[in-house]
């Protein structure tokens, strides 16, 4: 496929109009922050993976993937008015994320999702494989099929956002895709998140045949960013005067976008990835600025604003770790105990935890936890979710209620 910036608009530039006007001087700072943009989408994703794997495979407490997710705050944001608490497994951090990724969509639209989304960077990863198949120009889904289609993210918002606030749990976990991804290394992945298995898969080749395929059509934390980045400040504004037409902007948006029709992207579809400005041939032509006249309008380069985005999220996260409000690590269950003046906190007991664990906590003898299911004394040092299935108990309810019961006795 052919670079776009390998296209020569004084060809196409209006009869009389001085031939350097067209020409760009920063194609170098256009590579630059194509690949960036990729560095930083990869960096994410790295960084989440490595703490999923440090919380599935280690006894290193971290938190896990519902403590991660900006998803997450909308689910218990109702819980959190109504109780002052959280759905179960959600924690502080979640709505912190929550408003950092509004805080950037205020700013930049839906940049979370072209520039740090770790499903994201999947898709596009998966995205370079179809443009080595389609060298000139990708399949692109039918209108018919895909205008409706569009709206099935909204749905899914509305559907589990509404099912969670009734639930108080959540209900999104077995059908999530980036759970099931975040879960890939136990044992859970194909007996509780099965589903969410199957739809990271589709998600995953869609991406090779349809540029991010999930984020198009079933994304609900991409439908919630769309309603609000209306009304951000900065958008990608086009200048019909010095436009080649060239489609290059078209070409390079990865939700399909016709940026070459209109004067500023104001479609919820846009993922503020910016690609279309970073292919862009013409100088000043496509640009990230702020409403009003050519002269007083606020203009960024693509590097400025992941740049920006970058620090937002550094200065918001950071000072929320720094203050406390921002845990990456989990109690264990005799501080959590110890912080419940010496109660048993049941909430507190999870699938990454061992019966040893759980008896050393409690003062339940280990015995009485071999004894109710049948448990092999070697695999008491083993996660409980690792050998729920094999003994046929659930943590969450079995565990927890046996606990519960078994405190009673003890007086605790």
């Amino acid at each position: 496929m052919s670079d776009q910036n390998d296209l020569e608009p004084r060809e196409h530039a209006p009869a009389g109009t001085p031939a350097g006007r067209y020409e760009r001087s920063d194609r170098s700072a256009q590579k630059k922050s194509r690949v960036l943009r990729l560095v930083v989408l990869g960096l994410g994703l790295a960084i989440i993976t490595v703490i999923g794997l440090l919380h599935q495979l280690t006894g290193i407490p971290v938190v896990g993937v519902d403590a991660l997710c900006p998803f997450g705050g909308i689910e218990t944001i109702w819980t959190l008015i109504t109780t002052s608490g959280f759905v179960k497994q959600i924690a502080a951090s979640s709505v912190i994320l929550l408003g950092v990724v509004l805080a950037t969509a205020v700013v930049f639209r839906r940049s979370f999702c072209g520039y740090i989304c770790p499903l994201g960077a999947m898709q596009e990863f998966f995205g370079t494989i179809g443009k080595a198949i389609w060298k000139n120009r990708r399949p692109e889904v039918p209108l018919a099929i895909d205008r409706p289609a569009r709206y099935l993210k909204y749905v899914v918002l509305a559907v589990f956002t509404v099912w969670t606030w009734q639930a108080a749990e959540l209900v999104i976990r077995p059908y999530d895709p980036w759970v099931a991804f975040m879960h890939i290394t136990s044992a859970e992945v194909l007996t509780s998140f099965g589903v969410g298995l199957a739809v990271l898969g589709i998600s995953l080749a869609g991406s090779v045949v349809y540029e991010r395929f999930f984020c198009k059509y079933l994304c609900p934390m991409g439908g919630f960013l769309g309603l609000i980045s209306r009304f951000s400040v900065f958008k990608v504004r086009r200048e019909a005067a010095t436009c080649i037409d060239c489609k290059a902007c078209d070409n390079a948006c990865p939700v399909n976008i016709k940026v070459s029709e209109v004067e500023t992207v104001t479609a919820a579809e846009c993922i503020n990835c910016n690609a279309c400005v970073d292919s862009c041939p013409v100088k000043d032509t496509l640009h990230v600025a702020t409403k009003g006249a050519s002269r007083g309008r606020m203009v960024l380069t693509t590097g400025k604003v992941l740049a920006s985005m970058v620090v937002i999220i550094a200065l918001l996260v950071g000072g929320t770790t720094v203050a406390g409000a921002f845990a990456w690590t989990l109690p264990t269950l005799e501080q959590s105990t110890q912080q419940n003046d010496g109660a048993v906190n049941l909430d507190a007991i999870r699938g990454s935890m061992t019966l040893e664990e759980v008896s050393r906590a409690t003062g339940i003898p280990l015995r009485a936890f071999e004894d109710k299911w049948k448990v092999a004394p070697a695999d008491t040092s083993k996660p409980m979710k690792d050998i729920a299935e094999k003994y046929g108990f659930d943590v969450h309810t079995g565990v927890r209620t046996f606990v519960e019961e078994q405190v009673k006795v003890l007086g605790k």
